[in-house]
C-alpha cells in the first residue's frame, strides 16, 4: 500500500478554462465602485503600485499585499482595505465558478486517468522506469490538498470520492479518500488570502498587531478558526509516500507546506516528489533528451531550495522528478466575458 499526496494550485484551475488568475481577479476588482472613499483611495494606489511596479514578487498578489502593508500609517483603514480586495475575489470567484454547471464525460475521464498515473507524462522513459522501480503502487490511497478555493476537483471526480476504485482505467486499487481545501472554500467558509508569515509583512509596525495577524496570514488564521484541517493536512504529508504536484510555482505565501513537504523528505529515503512545471514562454520544438535533462536540473535546484533539502541535485534524480509544460488533465476553454457577466 502507498500514500500519494497531491497537491493542486491555481494553474489546475487556469488549466481548466476559468480565468482565476490575480490578473484576471484585478481586471474586474479594476472596474468596482467603492463608495467609502478612503478605500477607494487605497484602491487606486494599489493598483497603481501592481501596474508600475516590475519587481516579481509584485506579480504575486499575497505577496504585493503584503509589501504594500508599508503604504499604511492607519491600521484600521489597511484592515478596510483587505476586507474589500477579501470579499471582492470571493464574489468574483463565485462568479467563476457558479458559471461552470458541469464538465464534459470527456475532461472527467482525462482527469481520471491522468489522476491515476502522473508519472507517464515524465518526458523520458528512463525517468519513468526509474519511478516504476522505486515505487510500488499495489495499492494506491490519495489525498488532494488543493490551496484553491473553488471545487473544480470535487466536480470533475463526482462520485469517485471515498471510493475504492478498480474500474477499467485503474490497474491496481485506487482509493481517494479525502479533498482538503486548506485556503477555505467559496461559499463554505472565509477564504484565507494572504502572506505566510510575519517576515511578509512589509510594515514592522504591524508586526506587534496580532488582529492583522490574523487577517493576512495563512496558517494562523487557520489556527485561530480552530479548524484541524492544519493538523490533518500535516499528518497526510508525514504519512506520504510520493508527492505529486501541480498548478503551483512553489511561491513564498505557502512556504509553510513546502516546509512541511521538505521535513518528510528529509526524514525517510522512500518518499518522492512529481513536479509539475509551467514555461509560460514554452518549450523548444523537438527538444533532445539532454536539453530536458538540463531543463529539469534547473527546475530540481528550486525544489530543493524551496524545501530547504541538502546535498546535491544529482543525489535526488532519483527521488525529484520533474515535467515540464505537459498535456496532463483536461484543457477547457469558455469565453472570459460569460463568466462575469
Amino acid at each position: 500500500m502507498i500514500n500519494c499526496v497531491y497537491i493542486f494550485g491555481n494553474g489546475f484551475d487556469l488549466r481548466m478554462g476559468m480565468p482565476t488568475s490575480y490578473s484576471d481577479f484585478l481586471k474586474y476588482y479594476e472596474k468596482l465602485k467603492v463608495s467609502n472613499n478612503s478605500i477607494a483611495s487605497s484602491k487606486q494606489m494599489f493598483l497603481s503600485k501592481v501596474k508600475e511596479e516590475r519587481g516579481e514578487h509584485w506579480k504575486d498578489l499575497e505577496i504585493a499585499l503584503g509589501l504594500f502593508t508599508k503604504e499604511f500609517s492607519d491600521k484600521q483603514l489597511f484592515k478596510a482595505f483587505y476586507r474589500d480586495v477579501n470579499i471582492e475575489l470571493r464574489n468574483y470567484l463565485t462568479l467563476v465558478e457558479k458559471n461552470i454547471s458541469s464538465f464534459s464525460d470527456n475532461a472527467r475521464d482525462k482527469f481520471w486517468k491522468d489522476l491515476l498515473c502522473p508519472e507517464y507524462y515524465l518526458h523520458l522513459d528512463t525517468e519513468r522506469s526509474h519511478f516504476n522501480e522505486y515505487v510500488s503502487k499495489e495499492e494506491v490511497n490519495v489525498d488532494i490538498i488543493s490551496f484553491n478555493y473553488t471545487k473544480t476537483i470535487e466536480s470533475l471526480l463526482g462520485d469517485r470520492i471515498g471510493k475504492k476504485d478498480n474500474n477499467s482505467f485503474a490497474i491496481n486499487p485506487f482509493n481517494i479518500r479525502s479533498i482538503k481545501h486548506i485556503h477555505g472554500l467559496l461559499n463554505k467558509s472565509n477564504i484565507l488570502f494572504g502572506v505566510n508569515d510575519i517576515s511578509q509583512i512589509a510594515n514592522i509596525d504591524f508586526h506587534d498587531d496580532e488582529s492583522i495577524q490574523d487577517l493576512i496570514i495563512k496558517p494562523k488564521a487557520n489556527f485561530e478558526f480552530g479548524t484541524p484541517i492544519n493538523k490533518e493536512c500535516e499528518s497526510l504529508i508525514l504519512d506520504a509516500n510520493v508527492f505529486y504536484i501541480y498548478g503551483t510555482s512553489l511561491g513564498p505565501t505557502d512556504q509553510y507546506w513546502w516546509d512541511w513537504i521538505g521535513a518528510r523528505f528529509r526524514a525517510t529515503s522512500n518518499s518522492v516528489i512529481v513536479y509539475f512545471d509551467y514555461k509560460r514562454q514554452g518549450l523548444e520544438d523537438r527538444m533532445l533528451d539532454i536539453e530536458y535533462i538540463s531543463l529539469e536540473r534547473d527546475v530540481r535546484n528550486r525544489i530543493m531550495e524551496t524545501m530547504k533539502l541538502p546535498g546535491e541535485e544529482k543525489d535526488y534524480r532519483n527521488r525529484i522528478y520533474v515535467a515540464c509544460n505537459r498535456d496532463i488533465f483536461p484543457k477547457e476553454i469558455y469565453p472570459l466575458e460569460s463568466m462575469i457577466s
